[in-house]
């Protein structure tokens, strides 16, 4: 016997559509919500044209009596078709029910006691929503933006999760997701990649991000179009496979379950294996991926401890922000290495020996080998992170044992120019007597590398000691020779180099250890401020010393290889003083005669629009 239930509000639409599919089938028609107790005759197969409300209250009896079902499309089951992989079309559905011989068994989920067809969303999950419809790419941006100021002002909430009688974890989250497989959502396509309808698991995914800017980045990466799933998921994103959850919140929570919202202290989900049996096919049947079920747990990521406290007591931080028992380890670290100790003081005076000594001998080589020994990287992390911690102990050793490194590598310096008879300026000490914004930059990224070095473990620190070393100690070594010279030029030169890169770092630094979290911006202000100010106004004679060499190259490039009166202009140079010296090649057919050479001069000075005193190399070419 063939059973047609339906809501007796669908009866004619039953008798239009469905009743002719049947043909001369034997069928019975039964309204649901039924008055009497229904028992069908043996052998029989219910045929289902009923809501997702109805269908949720009528597959739990359907699976403790094991009576074989069919469900039809109905414009009100969308989650139950989609989630069993039921076709769209009526009559291929009634065609598939009635060709059926036998039912499969399928797995159901339940949450609380309810089928779910597609998924549980507990919270707040908006990030891994994506719309039906599809959007262009500034859309996309705007909702970017949308979502993370939405994040900005959102809390987390406290959640116990366990599986059967084992605790998994006690974390934090601004949401949930619970899904069968992947490909009963548009969610779940996104974020599982080996799952099936009949294995006796679920995914369960925990979107704890700890800070704004993890979560913009994020969703910065999903504009790029994908097909596939996520092959790695975000760290903040926890995953868990299992046949049984139990979900309990620190306080009631909101959840939705296909589309329908509701609150709970307390969700249950689970899966019963093989309960429905679905006398039709499922668009599901033929997967493959997945049917070991394995269980598994990737919940390493998330907030435990103190974070997960931060997190639910306060809204969600822009940048990310390290608790103490993160970086306690680090900033006992950062405390010794910012005394003066005698490791420091020999390491600091071998390095400025071996550099002084390559400065004289112009050897690129043995300064580098100076810069691999220089151990003046460790007071200047342990002072930035002071600044940024507005620690007051940490300050003050910091900068006592900078100034004493300072001290006796100058005074190391200037010793071995006394000892050396040679007052010459080799290319290498020349090349640290103009300091420009460039070497603000190398500053910079210098600051950042000594920072993240140490924040992050298995970088070795020595690594960003050699980059930090390359911007101080051979400027240092420099000034000490200025020092012993008693040459004002190289000396202030030299120095006005060290402490550009001095504070460029201690910035820089001091900024990335904010950005990785290490300090609230609120106790680190006044300290970047102050630092700032100071990066400002060493920058202003180096603005100026990089226009001068801006303005260098355009006059070389404006001479250099010109024709004038038939004598070509090489080997261009240019000094620069009260008025600027022209130092170049002239190459000509024949010797030149002095008039000849200040007429060249009067055009030399018409085409860069200034007076100029010319040093002249006359050559013959044959």
């Amino acid at each position: 016997m063939l059973y047609l239930f339906h809501p007796p509000a669908d009866l004619k639409t039953v008798e239009k559509d469905i009743i002719p599919l049947l043909g001369d089938r034997e069928f019975e028609l039964v309204s649901f919500p039924y008055s009497e107790k229904f028992e069908p005759q043996q052998d029989s197969l219910l045929m289902l044209y009923l809501t997702d409300q109805d269908l949720r209250e009528f597959l739990t009896i359907a699976a403790q009596n094991q009576w074989p079902v069919g469900i039809l499309p109905h414009p009100e089951n969308k989650y139950a078709s989609k989630g069993l992989g039921i076709t769209g079309s009526m009559e291929e559905a009634v065609s598939n029910i009635l060709a059926t011989p036998q039912p499969e068994p399928l797995d159901m989920l339940i949450c609380n006691g309810k089928p779910m067809f597609q998924s549980v969303n507990i919270g707040n999950i908006f990030i891994l929503k994506k719309e039906e419809h599809k959007n262009n790419f500034f859309s996309e941006i705007y909702n970017i933006f949308k979502n993370v100021r939405k994040a900005y002002f959102l809390t987390h909430t406290g959640f116990y999760i366990s599986s059967g009688d084992e605790k998994v974890i006690h974390t934090s989250a601004m949401g949930i997701i619970v899904v069968e497989h992947s490909l009963n959502s548009l969610i779940s396509k996104r974020l599982v990649q080996d799952s099936s309808i009949n294995d006796g698991t679920f995914y369960a995914f925990i979107l704890s991000p700890q800070n704004v800017l993890v979560l913009f980045l994020f969703l910065l990466r999903s504009l790029w179009p994908k097909k596939k799933p996520i092959a790695k998921l975000p760290s903040f994103i926890g995953s868990i496979k299992a046949s049984n959850l139990k979900i309990s919140g620190e306080k009631e929570f909101n959840y939705v379950i296909d589309g329908e919202e509701a609150t709970a202290k307390e969700l249950l989900v689970e899966v019963k294996s093989k309960a429905l049996l679905l006398n039709q096919t499922s668009k599901y049947s033929g997967e493959e991926g997945g049917k070991n079920g394995k269980k598994s747990l990737k919940v390493d990521g998330l907030p435990t401890g103190e974070k997960r406290n931060e997190l639910i007591k306060h809204r969600l931080p822009l940048f990310p922000r390290a608790t103490t028992e993160e970086f306690q380890e680090l900033f006992t670290v950062l405390r010794e290495n910012a005394q003066i100790k005698t490791p420091y003081m020999v390491m600091m005076i071998l390095s400025t020996l071996i550099a002084s000594f390559g400065l004289f001998g112009d050897s690129s080589p043995v300064i580098i080998g100076a810069m691999i020994l220089a151990p003046i990287i460790a007071p200047i992390v342990s002072f930035s992170m002071g600044i940024v911690r507005y620690d007051i102990a940490m300050l003050k050793t910091g900068i006592i044992t900078i100034l004493t490194g300072t001290v006796v590598s100058l005074a190391f310096a200037a010793a071995v120019s006394l000892i050396i008879p040679l007052q010459i300026v080799t290319s290498q000490i020349e090349a640290r007597l103009s300091p420009t914004l460039l070497d603000m930059g190398i500053a910079i990224a210098s600051g950042i590398a000594a920072a993240y070095a140490h924040a992050e473990e298995g970088i070795a620190k020595s690594l960003a000691g050699v980059a930090i070393a390359v911007a101080l100690v051979p400027p240092l070594a420099v000034a000490g020779i200025g020092i012993g010279w008693w040459n004002w030029n190289v000396f202030s030169g030299a120095f006005l180099l060290y402490l550009t890169n001095l504070a460029g770092i201690i910035l820089f630094a001091g900024l990335t250890f904010l950005l990785l979290g290490f300090a609230p911006f609120k106790r680190a202000k006044m300290g970047l401020v102050y630092t700032f100010i100071i990066v400002i106004l060493v920058a202003v004679p180096l603005s100026l010393s990089f226009n001068r060499i801006k303005k260098e190259a355009q006059i070389t490039r404006a001479l250099e290889g010109t024709t004038i009166d038939k004598v070509v202009l090489r080997d261009v140079k240019l000094r620069f003083g009260k008025t600027m010296v022209v130092s170049l090649k002239l190459v000509g057919t024949e010797p030149m005669e002095p008039e000849r050479i200040q007429a060249i001069k009067k055009k030399i000075e018409a085409k860069i629009d200034q007076p100029v005193v010319l040093e002249v190399v006359s050559a013959i070419e044959f």
